[in-house]
Order: structure tokens, then sequence, then C-alpha cells
């Protein structure tokens, strides 16, 4: 992750943003007019109505805003409780919720990791400093 523009075009939709992941690298859509940063990307500013997107790649470092616990989870994650789910705020800007990789506090500072789960890619954020998944 290194917060570079990419060139290469793709449109703005889930599958897009999900083969980025797969690929090691956060994107986020930017708006050439206003400069507005969304994740996840979308085709359309919302701020100032302009189609005029481009991919922007994030560092995936932030601080911790709120967090909780999960301990009765969805189908999907039976078995890998309790987990942890937080929002994130990103140093570029923008917020999303995502799952943290370790006990932590608000305010904490945090950077994503890769994590495979089966055929999917994900990100966990995991506190800066921390050597465990």
């Amino acid at each position: 992750m290194g917060g570079e523009e990419v060139s290469e075009v793709r449109p703005f939709t889930p599958s897009s943003y999900q083969k980025y992941v797969d690929e090691g690298r956060l994107m986020g859509s930017w708006c050439t007019k206003c400069g507005a940063l969304y994740l996840p990307p979308r085709p359309l500013c919302p701020k100032c109505g302009c189609r005029k997107m481009e991919w922007k790649e994030l560092r995936g470092e932030g601080e911790v805003r709120a967090f909780t616990v999960i301990h009765v989870p969805p189908t999907q994650m039976a078995g890998k409780t309790p987990y942890t789910v937080g929002i994130i705020k990103l140093s570029e800007g923008p917020s999303l919720t995502a799952r943290i990789s370790e006990e932590v506090q608000v305010g904490a500072k945090v950077v994503a990791e890769l994590r495979k789960e089966g055929e999917k890619t994900v990100f966990v954020f995991k506190p800066l400093g921390s050597t465990s998944l």
C-alpha cells in the first residue's frame, strides 16, 4: 500500500474493489473536481456530483474511532468468535468498518494487513507496532 494513483481504468464496482484487495491494494475513489476521497469507492461524488472519479491507493494506516466485540456472529463468521470490529478513520480521510486483529482502545493507531480467508482476501487492522495477526 503506498498512496499512489492508478492509471489502469477499472469500473467503480465492488468486484473491481475486491480485485484490488486480492492484489494487496486498499483503493478508494478520488473526485477530480472537489478532491473528496471515498471508501468504499463510488463512481459519483456525493459531495459535488462529479462523475470524473479516479482510483487512489490508500496507505491503510489510521485510528480506531469506535469498536465492538462480536460474540454472536453472522453465519459466515461462525466459530470465529469473539472478534473485534471497529470504525477506522484512515490518515487520508475516509472511514471504514473493518475487523481488528487484537484488543485495542479508541484512539489506537492501526495499520491494515491482508488475511486470506478461504477464496477471499480481506484487510484486517492491527495496532501499529504489533507483530501478530
